[in-house]
């Protein structure tokens, strides 16, 4: 009896777990589409790609986005 109230709780943990895993991946997802949104509306055509990877490559070293 003890084990499978264990086990019960384990899996309701795994459950939380990955429920509160995809609320963090979907704000993520978001966030990130609303960033190329933006650079979309203020760059067009191949300056999109040059401010796109500008913007990449600025979270990645100081967490701000090239501006």
């Amino acid at each position: 009896m003890q084990a499978s109230a264990s086990d019960s709780f384990k899996t309701f943990l795994q459950v939380v777990a990955v429920a509160i895993a995809a609320v963090f991946l979907s704000m993520v997802i978001h966030k990130g589409t609303v960033d190329i949104s933006a650079l979309a509306q203020k760059h067009s055509g191949g300056e999109f790609w040059t401010a796109l990877v500008k913007y990449i490559l600025g979270n990645l070293g100081a967490g701000g986005g090239a501006k």
